[in-house]
C-alpha cells in the first residue's frame, strides 16, 4: 500500500509541476531552470545525508550502472523532453509522454521478466488511451519536426530505460541512494551545461534570482517535484513491478488539467471528466489486475 501511496503521491507532484514550470520560464531559459532545479535538490538531498549521519556502502556494488541510472533520469530525459517539445505540438508531446507506461511494460516483459497480466495490459492500454483523447484538442493539428518527433521519442525510450533500471538496482541500492547520486549528476551537469550556453551573458544566470515567482517556483521544482517526487518513484519501483508502477504516470496529466483549470483559469475541454474517468478506472483496473508485487515492503 505505501508504494502505491508513493506512486500516487509523485504523480500528483508532478502534475503541479508543470504550473510553476510555466511561470520559472517567463524568468529564465529550460537549461538555466534545470540547473537551478537540480541545485537545490542536490542541496537538499546532502543536507538531509548530513543531518541523519547516511553513509554509502559502494563496494562489490554495479555502481557503473547506478551512474547510468542518473545520466537516463534526469540528464537525457530532460533534454529531450523540454527540446522535443519545444519543437513539436502539445498534443503531440501529450501523445508521446503518454507512450512511456505502455514503453516500459514492454521493456519489463522482454529484460526483467515481468510478465503482466492479460487484464493488467488492457487497463494500461485503456489508461494510456483516455491521456491521449484528453491530450488531443479538437481540430489542432499534431504536428512536430523530424528532430522534435525523435527528440520526444528518445524521452519515451529514455523514461522506460530509467524504471527498468531503477527497479533493477533496487536490490543493490536503497530509493536515498538512487535518487542521490541522480541529483548530484544532475546538478554538476546542467550547471555546466547553463554556464557554458551563457558564456556570452553572464547575467542571465544569476538575474532570474531577483524574482520571488521565479525562486518559489525553483523550490518547487527542486524539493517537491524532484526531492520528494523522485525519492517516491524509486521507492515505489522498488517494491512494484514495472507494470504497476508506470501506469500511475497518466495520473498527472489528470492533476495537471485540474491544476491548470483551478489555478490558471484554464478552460475546460467537454473531453476532460469522461477521459479522466478512463484514466483513474485503468490505473485502478492494473493494480487490482495484478499478481503480487513479488517484494514485501518493510
Amino acid at each position: 500500500m505505501l508504494s502505491r501511496l508513493a506512486a500516487v503521491l509523485t504523480q500528483t507532484i508532478w502534475g503541479f509541476s508543470f504550473i510553476s514550470s510555466k511561470i520559472a520560464f517567463e524568468y529564465a531559459s529550460p537549461v538555466i531552470l534545470l540547473a537551478y532545479r537540480f541545485t537545490v535538490a542536490f542541496i537538499v538531498m546532502h543536507l538531509i545525508r548530513t543531518a541523519a549521519g547516511i553513509r554509502f556502502d559502494m563496494k562489490g556494488k554495479p555502481v557503473k550502472e547506478l551512474m547510468i541510472l542518473g545520466i537516463l533520469q534526469p540528464i537525457i530525459y530532460f533534454l529531450c523532453e523540454n527540446y522535443g517539445i519545444e519543437m513539436s505540438s502539445a498534443s503531440f508531446s501529450g501523445v508521446m509522454i503518454a507512450l512511456i507506461p505502455i514503453a516500459s511494460l514492454v521493456g519489463a516483459t522482454i529484460f526483467l521478466r515481468e510478465i503482466p497480466t492479460l487484464k493488467q495490459v488492457l487497463f494500461s492500454i485503456l489508461s494510456v488511451t483516455g491521456v491521449i483523447v484528453m491530450s488531443v484538442t479538437p481540430g489542432q493539428q499534431q504536428l512536430a519536426t523530424v528532430p522534435g518527433a525523435v527528440l520526444m521519442a528518445c524521452a519515451v525510450a529514455t523514461a522506460a530505460a530509467y524504471m527498468l533500471l531503477s527497479r533493477k538496482l533496487s536490490g543493490e541500492f536503497s530509493p536515498f541512494e538512487r535518487t542521490y547520486f541522480m541529483f548530484a549528476e544532475g546538478c554538476v551537469f546542467f550547471l555546466l551545461l547553463a554556464v557554458l550556453a551563457n558564456l556570452g551573458d553572464p547575467g542571465a544566470l544569476v538575474l532570474p534570482a531577483r524574482s520571488p515567482a521565479f525562486i518559489w517556483s525553483v523550490l518547487f521544482l527542486g524539493i517537491l517535484s524532484s526531492v520528494v517526487a523522485f525519492y517516491s518513484q524509486n521507492y515505489s519501483v522498488t517494491y512494484l513491478p514495472v507494470a504497476e508502477a508506470t501506469v500511475f504516470a497518466n495520473l498527472s496529466t489528470v492533476v495537471a488539467i485540474v491544476a491548470g483549470v483551478l489555478v490558471l483559469h484554464e478552460p475546460v475541454s467537454p473531453l476532460t471528466v469522461p477521459c479522466t474517468v478512463i484514466i483513474i478506472a485503468g490505473v485502478i483496473g492494473v493494480q487490482l489486475s495484478a499478481r503480487g508485487t513479488g517484494m514485501n515492503e518493510n
